[in-house]
């Protein structure tokens, strides 16, 4: 075999692997995004449409370019080229993004996630995407076109593949966000400084380490700046978890700064936040088993124990890191006798056991004010009323601070599908308790049975707040009953949101 043929093999295993890293890269910088952009714009179906929709267009003005760019010459000089200076500007990104994006959160999750992702992801993106046009037009120049377009995009769409493998169930959950985007840099770097210097001899082993600097510059990378309060701080597969003080109580703060998902006072086992309200379900029913879906660091289940000292409970919660800060700070008891933590998801969860259940409290929030939307349709309830007992109560949290209570009467009406009584007690002006019963009730009967509520001043204060602000739920003929094929809570919180702002 001549040396020029050897050289053209090897050239052509280079176009294709650089096809595949390109494609790895691209998927990888896309899943960081999201978790990127969780503190500044939350979790929602529309940071991720309108971040998806930006890399999309600035995908399809790489491959528009690709082509032209690549019939200019018969060097893959300017591929690399094109590919280093993609690195350098993910560098600039990865050291800028803390102070952009906050300046884009003020325009909402939608505008703001797709200005965001104009400036911080699409530059590079598009230059990435270059690659695949380019180095068809490279190999093409050997004939057999249609079986080497099909060779690229097949590379292409494997690295992608393994860069959303890596970054998803590896790079993130081990390293985080910031980590993952600088081995992309990295990435990036090298492979377009070898493509440069491969024909450039002993040089390559200089340059190499230049390239390797952004990997190298991990355990510098500029740490995500917390307020002063904060104790502790986590990044899990689901959420930014943090742990602050403020004066006697201990805060759990997931993803943005504004949405604490837990309080506990060092001063007492009472908040004066809706998590008091969860000690009126054993003063409701007979309780010895007790379900906790969306446990959070375990407030609820605290205020249930000393309503019902006696209660056994299997508590659900899907992220690991919460159930170590519950652990860690707010005096969670992971291993008493009496406390079964399951750390998956709750539906999923419940689909694989059948225990059944006296009293269930539902507190499940995506890191923010959003409900996972299967999480709350007739479908899932049904679920849940399936894991009761006859006398059993359903008791759910609802973050609701539209005045029309759009949200609130929803689920209200798609619990009607499944319970024979629904209630609800506003706490606040936010919260609302939502107390669904397996049997038919009457707002007197319960009112009598909170009359007759144990000693004790803060019973007492429980008791008459909800004796005095507990009513039926009533759903208007027409309201929106969710199910599992049409459940638009995203929306519906979205609208509740941006009508509070505009109060």
């Amino acid at each position: 075999m001549s040396s020029n043929s050897r050289t053209q093999r090897v050239s052509r295993a280079m176009w294709l692997a650089t096809t595949a890293i390109t494609g790895a890269v691209i998927m990888s910088l896309e899943i960081a995004a999201f978790r990127l952009y969780a503190p500044y714009f939350g979790y929602s179906i529309y940071v991720w449409g309108s971040m998806i929709s930006v890399v999309m267009a600035a995908l399809t003005m790489g491959y528009a370019a690709g082509g032209p760019f690549g019939e200019r010459g018969r060097s893959d000089l300017p591929l690399y080229s094109l590919i280093l200076s993609s690195a350098v500007y993910q560098l600039v990104i990865v050291w800028t993004a803390p102070w952009l994006l906050p300046r884009f959160a003020r325009y909402g999750d939608f505008a703001g996630t797709s200005l965001a992702t104009l400036v911080i992801f699409a530059p590079s993106m598009m230059a990435l995407a270059i690659a695949g046009p380019f180095v068809i037009r490279l190999l093409a120049r050997a004939g057999a076109i249609g079986a080497t377009a099909g060779k690229v995009y097949a590379m292409s769409t494997a690295g992608g593949i393994g860069g959303i493998l890596a970054t998803s169930l590896f790079l993130v959950p081990r390293f985080g966000t910031q980590a993952t985007l600088l081995i992309a840099c990295g990435l990036s770097a090298v492979t377009g400084m070898i493509g440069i210097t491969a024909r450039r001899g002993v040089a390559l082993l200089a340059l190499i380490p230049i390239a390797l600097i952004p990997i190298m510059m991990i355990i510098r990378v500029p740490q995500r700046s917390w307020p002063a309060n904060t104790l502790w701080a986590r990044e899990s597969p689901y959420n930014l978890v943090r742990v602050a003080q403020s004066g006697s109580r201990r805060l759990l703060v997931l993803n943005d700064q504004g949405s604490v998902h837990t309080i506990r006072s060092q001063a007492s086992e009472w908040t004066g936040y809706y998590y008091d309200a969860f000690a009126l379900g054993p003063l409701l029913v007979d309780a010895r088993r007790a379900l906790v879906l969306g446990m959070g660091a375990g407030q609820s289940i605290a205020t249930a124990r000393a309503a019902a000292p006696d209660l056994e409970i299997d508590a659900v919660e899907i992220d690991p890191e919460v159930v170590e800060a519950g652990a860690r700070f707010f005096d969670l008891p992971t291993h008493a006798d009496w406390l079964h933590i399951h750390v998956a998801d709750a539906r999923r969860w419940l689909a694989q056991v059948q225990s059944r259940y006296d009293l269930v409290q539902v507190d499940l929030y995506q890191g923010g004010p959003y409900i996972p939307f299967y999480l709350a349709t007739v479908e899932f309830f049904e679920s849940v009323r399936a894991h009761m007992n006859e006398d059993g109560l359903l008791m759910m949290n609802v973050f609701d601070v539209n005045p029309n209570r759009e949200l609130l009467t929803s689920i209200a009406a798609t619990l009607k599908r499944v319970f024979p009584s629904v209630m609800v007690l506003p706490i606040g002006s936010s919260n609302h308790i939502v107390f669904a019963f397996s049997r038919e009730q009457s707002i007197s009967s319960i009112r009598d049975q909170l009359n007759r509520a144990p000693g004790g001043e803060v019973f007492s204060r429980l008791a008459r707040t909800a004796t005095r602000r507990m009513a039926e739920l009533d759903a208007p003929d027409g309201t929106l009953v969710f199910t599992d094929d049409h459940a638009p809570i995203e929306e519906i919180t979205r609208r509740m949101i941006a009508n509070a702002g505009n109060q």
